[in-house]
Formats: C-alpha cells, sequence, structure tokens
C-alpha cells in the first residue's frame, strides 16, 4: 500500500486525472492477483469446485460480463488491419460506441495507449511524444463525450481503454515503466480540437 500510494504521489502533482486513473488500474490489478493467490474455500464437491483466476475469467467472459480480450504473451497483440489498435479492443470500441465521433476519440486514445506500451522508456524525447498523444487523445474523449443522452462520462471511457489496453502483467507491467519513464517531468494539458 505504501509503495501504491508513492507511485500515485508523484503522479499527482503533475497529472492528477491521470494519477486516479492509474491508481485505479494498479488496484485493480492488485485485488486481480490477490484473488489468484487464494483466500476462497469449497465447501462442495463436482461442480461446485473452486475455479482457477483464469476458469473464471473464461467463465465471465462466455457469459458476456466482461469483454473477451487478447491474453496472449505478446505487447502488441493481433492488429490485422494495422492501424495501431489491437483487434479486441477495436471490437468492444465499435460494439461499444455507436457515435462515429465518440468511437473516432476512444481509437484515438486506444491507439495512443497502445504506443505507450512499445516505447523505447530509455528515450525521454519518445516518451513525451506518446505522452502528447495520450493527453490529446484523453482531451478529446472529454470534448466528445458530456454524460449526457445515456453516454459514458468522460474519465469512465478512458478508464476503460487503460484497463482493457494494460489487460495482462505483462501489459501493465509495460505502462508502468512508461509512467515511471515519465517521473520527474513536466507536461501540459493540450488546448483547442485535439481530435484527429
Amino acid at each position: 500500500e505504501l509503495l501504491l500510494e508513492s507511485f500515485v504521489h508523484r503522479f499527482s502533482e503533475v497529472q492528477p486525472r491521470r494519477a486516479l486513473m492509474i491508481k485505479k488500474i494498479v488496484v485493480t490489478s492488485l485485488v486481480g492477483i490477490l484473488a489468484g493467490c487464494g483466500g476462497g474455500s469449497s465447501s462442495g464437491t463436482g461442480a461446485d469446485t473452486a475455479k482457477t483466476p483464469k476458469e473464471q475469467v473464461v467463465a465471465l467472459e462466455t457469459s458476456g460480463a466482461i469483454p473477451k480480450l487478447d491474453r496472449g504473451n505478446t505487447l502488441v497483440g493481433t492488429d490485422a488491419n494495422a492501424n495501431g489498435v489491437r483487434d479486441d479492443v477495436e471490437a468492444i470500441l465499435t460494439s461499444n460506441y455507436t457515435s462515429k465521433i465518440q468511437l473516432a476519440a476512444a481509437m484515438q486514445t486506444a491507439k495512443a495507449m497502445q504506443n505507450a506500451l512499445t516505447v523505447d522508456t530509455t528515450d525521454i524525447p519518445a516518451v513525451k511524444v506518446v505522452d502528447r498523444e495520450i493527453s490529446r487523445g484523453i482531451n478529446c474523449i472529454y470534448s466528445k463525450f458530456d454524460g449526457a443522452n445515456n453516454s459514458k462520462q468522460p474519465a469512465q471511457v478512458a478508464q476503460e481503454l487503460e484497463a482493457i489496453t494494460a489487460n495482462t502483467k505483462q501489459r501493465l507491467l509495460a505502462y508502468l515503466q512508461f509512467n515511471k519513464a515519465l517521473d520527474g517531468t513536466s507536461s501540459a494539458l493540450p488546448e483547442g480540437d485535439t481530435c484527429e
């Protein structure tokens, strides 16, 4: 918990909105990891036996309770159309956002977040370019999602994009490394229309 607070404190000075999103992702990931360590017991037999975390995820995906995501061992996953967004993420966004404007905003941000997983974190100028791409994407989301007419709140959209992008341990660690590379840097919030 102290490590989490230290991590969040570093980012809260520079990017308060992102610090909250990062904290939620880290907490969600830690809960998932802890759930995988056990903690429950099953008193039944046969069909009532406890499922592994992987089996639980598959069951939730099959039931439609959570989206089906690529959980492979690569950072980039499958991107058959080479648009910079993993195919599974694109499928979720396409099904969730019927408004072309909102879909475009979500896709722009998803592409930027995907870039955060593969950028060379020792190349600080490159890291800052990706950070600006993410900031521009999130700014676009805030201009296209207002929570009205049954649309989601912009912060919820951004948090969901982070969660589905960094959906494996390897991807989460890469995303955290990207954010760590930004430690000690500063950035400005984008102004104007940042939608592509």
